[in-house]
């Protein structure tokens, strides 16, 4: 998405996006967890693709923030330090649309989600029991998962088709 943003950015873009952060600041700068102003950035860049369905989905990802479980976890992982460092992601990714650079774009915001992604296990309890797929220690990657067999019946399963010059 990101990298769509930046072969169609606009003034009108670029300035929707400065007051996301601008929003997103003043909510820190108050002691609240900016998440109006964060739900706006990644909208903004989201709504640059057309695609109605999308966007309905990343808005209904940040409004589950709202919720009473997702509340309950992220006092365990966001803090005035977390929320600077994603001001200061949503700026590089800003940077890059603007740069009219797809590839620079793309790479900002996977840096972005990558260390979001990296807070929220950097503050997950020590000792967690470690299960493939999740980190054994805060702050560790993640191990990768095996790939298994499907657990549907064989008679659920496609078989893959082969083509011929007929198809």
């Amino acid at each position: 998405m990101a990298a769509n943003a930046a072969r169609h950015a606009t003034p009108a873009l670029l300035a929707a996006l400065e007051d996301s952060i601008a929003i997103m600041q003043e909510e820190a700068g108050a002691g609240q967890i900016p998440v109006k102003g964060d739900r706006l950035f990644h909208l903004r860049i989201t709504e640059v693709s057309g695609n109605a369905v999308l966007q309905r989905l990343v808005a209904e990802l940040f409004d589950e923030r709202h919720n009473p479980l997702f509340a309950r976890f992220g006092s365990h992982f966001e803090n005035e330090s977390s929320w600077h460092a994603a001001i200061a992601e949503h700026r590089a990714v800003v940077e890059a649309i603007a740069s009219g650079s797809p590839d620079a774009a793309r790479d900002a915001m996977c840096l972005h989600l990558e260390a979001s992604h990296g807070r929220f296990y950097a503050a997950w309890p020590a000792g967690a029991p470690s299960e493939p797929g999740k980190p054994s220690e805060p702050g560790k990657p993640v191990e990768p998962v095996e790939p298994t067999e499907p657990t549907e019946p064989t008679a659920m399963r496609r078989k893959p088709r082969k083509l011929t010059e007929e198809s």
